[in-house]
């Protein structure tokens, strides 16, 4: 998957100006970039040569997006532990800087980062997993609520031989109006790399397929997304399952199902059903996934912390924001 931080567009605006500029230069001529002098008058850069700028360019855009987090927490679900975490706010929450750490997996899976999103928001969120270079994370509460994974509408509008998503191929069209509707109240989020993917051609943990023949097993195509470029993704499944997730209840780590309807009845802490719409509560959050047997069943992370399926024109469970930062 790609990632494209703001200030790298402005690594690829100084090589044009510097090509441009060598234009008098034969192509068989190699270019140290060294012994290219650079003008920072008014850059505000410290490097006087081609390469050393471009590499203060790319140091910078990786330090804005670690000077942006605010606070982190190491997380600990086990009760009574003496550093008891799940949410951030627990008094026996330990402070962590593991992000400054450039080694893969220093930050472990629920580690609870308090980033600014832009200059005016700032969420909580919990790693996934961090692979040395970036942190994928995913919002800690629901980011949208009570939003269908493909509306009826919205089906009908991707193929015109059908009106509704109710018979046996409601799935087959992607998850349009869930990822719509969650780019559309996350654009603003500035300080948030951007990720380029395509759905079913991506690798996400371990394979690329967007059907899953069971709720820990993705083995096939179901639909296939035109490339999609946004601030945020939702889940997999592979990724859940990567997480711990299977059919049974409570296999999911809780900081996965905290703050959904039925949260606390299951190890949860905290119940969250104040954004119900239709008088079915906050009951989950959808996947990138549908199962391949029956295509109208979207996975979602259920309130009662494991995987399940539903109608993918039901309203009964919102998304969660997926998002990466460097380290």
């Amino acid at each position: 998957m790609k990632k494209i931080s703001g200030n790298i567009k402005l690594i690829i605006m100084l090589l044009v100006g510097i090509i441009c500029s060598l234009v008098g230069v034969t192509a068989a001529t190699l270019i140290n970039g060294k012994e290219v002098t650079y003008d920072n008058t008014n850059s505000k850069l410290s490097s006087t040569n081609l390469q050393d700028a471009i590499d203060e360019l790319y140091k910078n855009s990786r330090l804005k997006n670690k000077n942006n987090i605010v606070e982190a927490y190491t997380y600990n679900q086990t009760s009574g532990a003496e550093n008891y975490c799940v949410t951030g706010d627990e008094d026996t929450c330990v402070e962590t800087t593991c992000y400054e750490n450039a080694q893969a997996g220093s930050c472990p899976a629920g580690t609870i980062i308090i980033y600014k999103l832009n200059e005016n928001e700032t969420g909580r969120f919990h790693v996934m997993y961090d692979n040395g270079d970036t942190l994928t994370m995913q919002s800690q509460r629901n980011t949208i609520y009570s939003t269908a994974w493909i509306d009826k509408e919205d089906y009908a509008k991707e193929n015109t031989a059908a009106t509704t998503c109710s018979d046996k191929s409601c799935g087959d069209k992607g998850p349009i109006t869930i990822l719509n509707a969650l780019e559309s109240a996350t654009a603003g989020w500035t300080n948030v790399n951007t990720l380029t993917y395509t759905m079913g051609t991506t690798v996400f943990k371990n394979n690329t397929y967007t059907g899953c023949s069971s709720y820990d097993s993705c083995d096939v195509n179901v639909y296939i997304l035109p490339e999609r470029s946004a601030k945020v993704r939702m889940i997999t499944v592979q990724e859940a399952n990567d997480l711990g997730c299977t059919r049974t209840e409570q296999s999911c780590p809780v900081w996965m199902y905290n703050y959904l309807s039925a949260s606390k009845k299951y190890g949860g802490t905290i119940n969250d059903s104040a954004k119900s719409t239709n008088g079915m509560g906050n009951s989950g959050y959808w996947t990138m996934n549908v199962a391949s047997n029956d295509i109208r069943y979207p996975r979602f992370i259920h309130s009662y912390g494991y995987i399940s399926g539903d109608n993918a024109y039901n309203n009964y469970e919102g998304a969660r924001a997926v998002i990466e930062i460097n380290k």
